[in-house]
């Protein structure tokens, strides 16, 4: 009798064990190596919009948001396309030289992540599409 309540008792903690163990509801922590794939195609909605909101643009009146004072806006597909549309979007996030352009982020000594410019440079050598 002792043994079959042992036995039991070990059943149940090693099913328990086994059910609360590690799990990844999200693919870019289970294999992060896929987060800068270059084969895998860009999309403005899910890869663009979280760079900008991040990195560019704020729902407040400062940088490339609403109300912003330079002009250049960040905060939806027309502003992003009209900054890659005249060039200066990738000049100044890949701070390349061009004395015209600022290099941004702007209060930062440095340049967002290359993961993040090989994703922009991707998404506007496929055309820049608003998907």
């Amino acid at each position: 009798m002792l043994k079959k309540t042992v036995f039991g008792l070990l059943l149940t903690v090693f099913l328990l064990a086994g059910m609360g163990g590690c799990s990844y509801d999200n693919l870019a922590e289970l294999h992060p190596e896929l987060e800068c794939d270059p084969t895998v195609p860009v999309s403005f909605a899910n890869d663009i919009v979280p760079i900008m909101s991040g990195s560019c643009s704020s729902l407040s009146a400062s940088c490339h948001g609403p109300g912003n004072f330079n002009n250049a806006f960040l905060n939806d597909y027309a502003g992003v396309k009209t900054q890659v549309d005249n060039g200066k979007l990738i000049s100044s996030i890949t701070w390349d030289g061009v004395a015209t352009q600022s290099r941004m982020p702007s209060a930062s000594s440095n340049k967002i992540e290359d993961c993040s410019i090989g994703k922009i440079e991707r998404w506007i050598a496929a055309g820049a599409p608003n998907n």
